[in-house]
């Protein structure tokens, strides 16, 4: 996780790469899972944008791996985000603690 100053305050951000070639699928999946703790899923061309209170999750699918991005505003929302993410996710992969790490974004 990084820590990094916005124009809204303190931001808590991580990504994750899930290395799979069903990202579709698994992206699908996760948005079904996560579709009543969410105030919106917008999904593009290139990316599908999780928004909740106070944070938001980013999933971007390549044809061999699945990036999701979260950032939130405060350190409760973040962990409790990124927890129901991981259930989604375990749920789907197994075993998830060998192909979901969360690490410090590459780029802010």
């Amino acid at each position: 996780m990084q820590i990094h100053e916005s124009l809204l305050g303190i931001i808590h951000v991580a990504e994750a790469s899930i290395i799979d070639d069903r990202s579709e699928q698994i992206a699908a999946h996760i948005c079904t899972r996560l579709h009543d703790y969410c105030l919106s899923i917008r999904e593009t061309q290139s990316e599908i944008r999780l928004t909740f209170d106070h944070a938001h999750a980013i999933m971007k699918r390549s044809d061999d791996s699945l990036n999701i991005q979260l950032e939130a505003r405060d350190l409760a929302m973040f962990c409790g985000v990124q927890m129901i993410l991981q259930l989604a996710i375990s749920s789907v992969i197994s075993p998830p603690q060998e192909t979901l790490v969360w690490r410090a974004p590459r780029f802010i």
